[in-house]
């Protein structure tokens, strides 16, 4: 079997005598999308805060691509492949949308603090971003200022920013939050487009969404793994129902 992508070992966060995330080891496969699911206070959110950087494990180990990156900082992360997405949509409000994919695209150049030649020289720069934009459906949004695109353009904004930046594994945390019905569609229409050869860990509430694009799904309840499976083991589990969905099982 090849190297996972991602593995955690013994992965845990307390704060102070609560354990938010609690020894959770994961294999992540190369070119698949995992959800990521379970009830408020399952744990989730620390769960990816853990694997971007933006918290400190208290025990076990992070490892992508083979290298421990368990205290790697975010920016670290980034560089090494690592893309992620918030709860609420993390924008330059004041830029235009080529702004804020152009910002992403050029961190991946060896030095980003360029002031002496004019941005349009950087012309590869400028095709990534613009490739970034096309793909979530944000090429005729250009020059439109962030802070005044429908909170679902946010949400593609967000996206294009990320995928700007070239990474090979995206974490996206609730991608869903806050749309409407058309505007989540259309966001679920394009993490399907986005998750095609990408590895994707997605945690959503959304059950609908979740199903429909994941490829395997882990159950977290009170930081700890309760079920991982395919999607139909996992909407059959009867732990699940009972756990997740609140059913009492016979």
């Amino acid at each position: 079997m090849p190297e996972p992508l991602l593995l955690t070992e013994a992965l845990t966060r307390r704060f102070g005598a609560l354990a938010a995330v609690d020894g959770v080891s994961l294999a992540f496969e190369e070119g698949r999308v995992h959800a990521v699911i379970g009830p408020n206070g399952a744990g989730k959110s620390t769960f990816l805060n853990l694997l971007s950087g933006e918290l400190r494990a208290t025990q076990g180990r992070v490892r992508f691509r083979g290298l421990d990156v368990t205290r790697a900082t975010p920016d670290e992360l980034s560089r090494l492949g690592i893309g992620r997405s918030y709860q609420t949509a993390n924008l330059f409000p004041e830029l235009s949308c080529a702004d804020c994919a152009w910002l992403a695209a050029q961190s991946r150049m060896p030095s980003s603090m360029r002031f002496f030649r004019p941005a349009e020289r950087y012309a590869e720069v400028g095709n990534r971003a613009a490739r970034a934009l096309e793909v979530c459906g944000l090429s005729g949004r250009r020059p439109a200022l962030a802070g005044q695109l429908s909170y679902g353009e946010q949400r593609q904004l967000e996206i294009a920013m990320m995928l700007a930046t070239e990474p090979t594994l995206l974490l996206l945390d609730e991608p869903l939050a806050g749309l409407g019905h058309d505007e989540a569609r259309r966001v679920v229409a394009l993490l399907t487009e986005v998750a095609r050869g990408r590895t994707v860990i997605l945690v959503e509430h959304d059950m609908e969404a979740v199903f429909s694009i994941s490829d395997t799904v882990t159950v977290l309840v009170d930081g700890r793994v309760l079920e991982r499976g395919s999607p139909d083991q996992v909407r059959n589990s009867a732990a699940v129902r009972e756990a997740y969905l609140g059913e009492e099982i016979a």
